[in-house]
């Protein structure tokens, strides 16, 4: 994590500004779970960066905008980074679902075989 924000935007706003200098970047938004009345509804936001290697050019630049970065990434590799991890999440969240279906058939089946004995 590189920096946490009070509001999404400026996350948002930020993490736009690293990418177009070549950092990936992620930004996970939490809801406050306080119990407080007062504190409810509060909204942070986390900026990430992908890459560990690019962590400290993403410091560098949050800090001056002039930093020049070591290992910029194309326009395209960033593409790509997303697209890629959007086929492994679907991949994955399907590989799960398979597995429970697969584990909710086994149960159901051992439950009709033992209770028609």
């Amino acid at each position: 994590m590189v920096a946490k924000y009070r509001s999404h935007a400026e996350a948002a706003e930020r993490a736009a500004f690293l990418q177009v200098h070549g950092i990936a970047t992620h930004v996970s938004d939490m809801t406050s779970m306080r119990p407080s009345l007062a504190h409810q509804g509060q909204f942070r936001a986390g900026l990430w960066v992908v890459l560990e290697a690019q962590y400290e050019d993403a410091l560098g630049l949050l800090e001056d905008p002039d930093h020049d970065v070591s290992n910029p990434l194309s326009v395209d590799q960033l593409q790509h980074m997303e697209t890629q991890g959007m086929v492994d999440a679907r991949q994955a969240l399907l590989k799960w679902l398979l597995l429970v279906a697969a584990g909710l058939g086994a149960v159901a089946l051992l439950v009709v075989s033992l209770g028609g004995g």
